[in-house]
């Protein structure tokens, strides 16, 4: 797992004299931003028949969705006709499924401390993406020395594209995955 902080410099290139937590601060929120919109924290988990469907949720994170559930053939199964899913992350089978499997994702909750240990993919090989929304963040903040709304529009758009790219590779990762349905042409 990797600290945010260890992207300070990145946001000290976009905004010269920022303060530390303030770019930590920043930092965190792009981080969210960037694992909720990417939807690249995937997980898979499987729930025998009579077991409580409570999908497993990492610490210091929230579940956001269910991509897909296949039964024990790998027959993709259809939302709120063969299973249900709670806000908080439970999984209902309808049927008699004797067992599913649960593609889902989960995001960072909304305070994080201090110590936070992110995704050691996404701060790797989108340190700049995160970078840049937090200055986005940072270059809207009023009566800074780094204060500049056409420099934050641009860092969006840097941001928007990184959790865009993020957001590709995860689908492609899940898409191995999920069977291929015939589709009907009539």
């Amino acid at each position: 797992m990797a600290q945010l902080s260890s992207l300070i410099p990145l946001v000290r290139e976009r905004c010269g004299g920022v303060l530390d937590q303030m770019a930590k601060d920043q930092l965190g929120r792009a981080y969210q931003k960037f694992c909720y919109e990417s939807r690249f924290l995937a997980r898979i988990q499987e729930i025998e028949q009579g077991q409580d469907g409570a999908l497993v949720i990492d610490d210091e994170h929230v579940f956001v969705s269910v991509d897909f559930v296949l039964d024990a053939n790998g027959r993709e199964l259809k939302s709120a006709q063969d299973y249900t899913v709670s806000t908080g992350g439970k999984v209902t089978a309808l049927g008699t499924t004797a067992k599913l499997r649960v593609f889902y994702h989960i995001a960072p909750q909304f305070m994080l401390p201090n110590e936070f240990e992110a995704d050691n993919t996404i701060v790797n090989r989108w340190a700049d993406a995160i970078a840049d929304g937090a200055a986005a963040n940072l270059s809207m903040m009023p009566n800074t020395q780094w204060t500049d709304l056409s420099k934050s529009d641009y860092f969006k758009r840097r941001f928007t594209d990184g959790y865009r790219d993020a957001f590709q590779v995860a689908i492609e990762a899940l898409g191995e995955q999920r069977p291929t349905q015939p589709r009907v042409f009539f």
